[in-house]
């Protein structure tokens, strides 16, 4: 679950903050021989049974006046489970937020998310998806707390792309694969009592993929060191488009988009991915230094798969090729 769209977690510092950088997204999606891992950005085109647990993130914000702000380390969870072998749910948060310069702390709401596959091609790696999310306003810490979550729903439509290069007849070209996601986020409050607005946005972001599984399975052997890595790199984006707050004196403008960039990679082992990435901040309103995103993703369609991996409706997932 991609749980980056300018969530306000905190007053003016933690919000800053929040603009800058992007939660763990979760999952990983199987089409035809290509595996898209569970990616720190953006969320994986496809449905599955995983538990993500933990993820982590951590970014130091920028003041207005370019000094460094507050830190945040912030530990999240997401559950996915399939609904059938083309409908899912998930269920997750960013989670416990620690936050110092000023010390502060305190839980992120929950979300859900409802996503369905509508078309994908295992002979050219392709896959399309949907989905509708909803984080739940007065799930997380109230907001008396140091670090407050919104006390109200934000809805997000959300539509994603996946493609590997497999069917290439450059064998150098074949390992590489990108993935894609739009998500347009909706909060139901437009105006606080306090007169700031919550903005709609558009979230955007985008992976290009390099596999060493895919090259040592399809391509030519790698050494044993690599041949489970994933490395890739990763871009997301934070853009208002509407129902914008004039700016307070002082503070970053309410209409600058935010975002990162950064390299990771990902280990694909038979029943767990594990991730990391550097996420660079765009500008002085997404961050001060570069940050960490990492993620442990359990794959239960893996672990059980006729059983807890199972989907409720249906046969097991089919785990097609050799990946």
């Amino acid at each position: 679950m991609a749980i980056h769209s300018n969530r306000r977690l905190a007053g003016a510092l933690a919000a800053a903050w929040f603009a800058g950088a992007a939660a763990p997204a979760l999952a990983h999606t199987i089409v035809g021989d290509r595996v898209f891992p569970a990616t720190l950005t953006i969320d994986d085109p496809g449905v599955n049974d995983e538990l993500a647990l933990p993820t982590f993130a951590y970014m130091t914000a920028a003041n207005p006046d370019g000094s460094p702000g507050a830190i945040s380390y912030t530990l999240g969870w997401e559950y996915a489970k399939t609904i059938t072998a083309d409908l899912g749910f998930s269920i997750g948060s960013n989670g416990y937020t620690w936050q110092k310069r000023p010390d502060a702390q305190g839980w992120a709401n929950i979300e859900t998310q409802l996503k369905y596959v509508f078309y994908q091609n295992a002979e050219h790696e392709f896959i399309v998806a949907g989905a509708a999310n909803v984080e739940w306003g007065h799930t997380g810490s109230p907001q008396s707390a140091s670090i407050p979550s919104a006390p109200f729903d934000t809805v997000t439509e959300k539509f994603y792309i996946g493609k590997g290069f497999g069917d290439l007849t450059v064998d150098w070209l074949r390992p590489f694969a990108v993935t894609a996601e739009l998500d347009y986020n909706m909060p139901t409050v437009a105006t606080n009592a306090d007169g700031s607005t919550n903005p709609n946005t558009l979230t955007y972001g985008a992976t290009l993929q390099y596999s060493l599984q895919y090259m040592n399975s399809h391509v030519q052997e790698v050494p044993d060191l690599f041949k489970k890595l994933i490395p890739t790199f990763e871009a997301i984006f934070t853009t208002p488009v509407s129902n914008i707050s004039v700016p307070a004196p002082g503070s970053f403008s309410p209409n600058v988009t935010t975002g990162v960039v950064g390299p990771a990679v990902y280990y694909i082992g038979q029943y767990f991915e594990i991730g990391v990435m550097a996420q660079i901040p765009i500008n002085s309103a997404s961050g001060a230094h570069v940050g960490v995103l990492a993620v442990v993703d359990f794959f239960l369609d893996d672990i059980a798969p006729n059983s807890l991996g199972k989907p409720l409706f249906g046969p097991p997932q089919a785990r097609s090729g050799n990946y």
